[in-house]
């Protein structure tokens, strides 16, 4: 495995380790009970992020190689012949294949690793699926969009997916909270 896709995964690992111990302790705070470490669910957390982080950084590469987000154009200076610029068509497509293809499979993973993680029979991962995918989906819509536009923008494609765990650190809890709920 190369070492951005193994060091970008151990920095995802951590902050999904951060973001769920985050969620662990705001659970203890609402409930006003002293917050203890539940390790299981910090296991689970990192599992996931360990299993799912490599797939997400070669979609990440795969988009970036299809829908190239710099184009050369033109230079208005005198200095060069062509510059690079954003290409906007290719960046909206990258946009809807990440938050529509990428988000649901991404989405329907968590929920069925997270309901297979507690020990559900294949049905009852199903019918977990079939409940929360669409809602998680929907919420996702409301953070993820924004960050995807600004990474395909700004980011260079080897530093996405860790720009995409440090807002996830935030996304993190919120999902850490979801799925302590059945």
């Amino acid at each position: 495995m190369d070492s951005h896709i193994v060091t970008t995964t151990l920095q995802a690992a951590a902050l999904s380790a951060i973001s769920n111990l985050a969620a662990q302790a705001i659970k203890a705070y609402r409930e006003g009970t002293s917050f203890s470490v539940r390790l299981v669910p910090l296991a689970q957390f990192v599992i996931f992020t360990l299993i799912s982080c490599p797939p997400n950084i070669l979609w990440q590469e795969y988009l970036e190689y299809k829908f190239p987000g710099q184009t050369l154009a033109p230079s208005s200076s005198t200095d060069t012949i062509y510059e690079k610029r954003l290409d906007i068509p290719n960046t909206l497509r990258k946009l809807l294949f990440d938050q529509t293809l990428g988000a649901f499979v991404n989405t329907l993973a968590f929920v069925a690793a997270m309901a297979a993680f507690k020990g559900k029979p294949a049905r009852a991962v199903q019918r977990e699926v079939e409940r929360d995918v669409l809602s998680l989906m929907i919420n996702s819509w409301k953070v993820w969009p924004f960050v995807a536009i600004m990474n395909f923008t700004l980011v260079p494609v080897n530093r996405r997916v860790i720009v995409g765990a440090v807002v996830g650190l935030f996304w993190g809890i919120y999902l850490s909270m979801f799925a302590a709920v059945d």
